[in-house]
């Protein structure tokens, strides 16, 4: 933070405990955050794309730090808030954030009795709650860490290949972000519509094919990343946990035990319900990631195809 006399955006840190699962687009948040919303003493699912896009914002350098950090504080000062009041709760029951997606629906119907007021901050404050929510790419800046106390962070990652794969089938290269419902921040570049992955590249962006265009976009985001990561003292290092999709699938309760154990808290009967709508555990994917490969190797070149091997190999050494 700024050390002058000028003033800048401020706003007081969390109340509430955050537990954030980050991570690429297609690389299993939402699984993670469903058993994480199922042990007990955790509240339910939560997304936040004002959050994130405060911190794409500042990466791009549209927004200063200050800007960014106090967005993302207030937001989620907000978001305690109504949770704890029953405002502006999700009543969709196809979502995977409703309430009704919870173990204790009943528990946000009676929080709309809760009256209104500067009690409710006391309440929140005596109930030490438990936040789960979804954050894509935490880790493109250390801002998460600056903003908020009392957070712990899960960092999904998923073979490469299986990742680009499924960006490629979700159209990600191109048409996708003329979408009206695009989620991320896209960026005005010569009259197209960019994601905003291809910040300081956007002219190599538009020349790449689509396969091309997903790996560099990948590429870009690891690197970032462990850019992130070595800005980070040890304190808030030791804050980040990964999992890996493919461990998820095949061993979820010993990937259960390692939530427990990080958020002290225990499972319930609903997380058995939830592994069973999950279908985990799941059967190898090793055959079908082949598959992929080969496929891939045929569209891009044979340097970006090195890329995606390289990129493979450190994702087999990450623990």
């Amino acid at each position: 933070m700024k050390k002058n006399s000028k003033t800048y955006p401020y706003a007081i840190k969390n109340i509430s405990k955050i537990v954030i699962v980050s991570g690429n687009t297609r690389s299993g948040k939402a699984i993670a955050l469903k058993i994480i919303a199922s042990l007990s003493g955790v509240e339910k699912v939560n997304v936040s794309h004002s959050i994130e896009t405060a911190n794409f914002l500042n990466f791009t350098k549209n927004i200063s730090k200050e800007t960014a950090i106090y967005l993302q504080r207030r937001t989620f000062s907000k978001l305690d808030y109504n949770l704890r009041i029953g405002r502006e709760v999700n009543l969709r029951k196809p979502d995977f954030t409703s309430i009704y997606k919870y173990r204790d629906p009943k528990r946000y119907l009676r929080n709309l009795n809760t009256k209104e007021g500067d009690h409710v901050i006391k309440i929140l404050k005596k109930e030490k709650n438990v936040i789960p929510l979804m954050i894509h790419n935490g880790l493109l800046t250390t801002n998460l860490f600056e903003a908020f106390d009392n957070l712990v962070m899960f960092e999904m990652i998923r073979n490469p290949v299986s990742t680009i794969f499924s960006w490629i089938k979700k159209k990600y290269d191109n048409k996708f972000y003329y979408s009206y419902r695009v989620g991320c921040l896209t960026l005005k570049y010569k009259n197209k519509i960019i994601p905003y992955y291809a910040y300081g590249w956007e002219a190599k962006y538009l020349k790449l094919n689509k396969y091309e265009k997903i790996i560099e976009m990948f590429l870009m985001l690891e690197k970032q990343k462990n850019k992130t990561i070595k800005k980070l003292n040890k304190i808030n290092r030791n804050k980040i946990f990964y999992i890996k999709l493919e461990d998820l699938h095949a061993e979820p309760n010993i990937i259960l035990k390692k939530l427990e154990k990080v958020l002290k808290k225990k499972r319930t009967n609903y997380t058995d319900k939830i592994l069973k709508q999950e279908s985990l555990p799941r059967s190898s994917t090793l055959i079908d990631i082949q598959k992929k490969r080969n496929i891939l190797k045929k569209k891009i070149s044979s340097g970006y195809f090195k890329k995606l091997l390289l990129l493979e190999s450190k994702y087999s050494k990450t623990r």
